[in-house]
């Protein structure tokens, strides 16, 4: 069996999910899905809510996958994707600390025109 045979599987399987009317569930697979030579597949998640999702659906899907391939090797790995924080920026020098990361010039520019920033 090789990665190519697993993963036209793991399309018929999504797009039974779908003609079924299964949307939540084939939108779910769609994700970054990842196939390794060890012959597992390794889905990235973007909540955990989806999480729930697969959690229901990984038995059927494996034992699709194990039958259709005649492979019981197969495993499925899931993972929720780390999402970033991102600091508000509320107050003008915050807004100017963060401009000015990202344009050096900017702290030059408001020593030489003695400006501020706090107004």
């Amino acid at each position: 069996m090789t990665i190519e045979q697993l993963k036209v599987e793991w399309n018929k399987f999504a797009e039974k999910l779908k003609r079924e009317g299964r949307e939540r569930e084939y939108n779910t697979l769609n994700h970054q899905v990842e196939f390794q030579k060890d012959l597992s597949i390794k889905l990235t998640l973007p909540n955990s809510f989806q999480s729930l999702t697969i959690e229901g659906l990984q038995q059927e899907l494996l034992t699709y996958l194990r039958t259709n391939l005649n492979n019981g090797k197969i495993q499925l790995i899931t993972e929720i994707e780390k999402v970033e924080d991102k600091k508000m920026i509320y107050t003008n020098s915050e807004k100017f600390e963060f401009l000015a990361e990202k344009y050096p010039d900017l702290r030059d520019l408001k020593k030489r025109l003695d400006l501020d920033t706090d107004f």
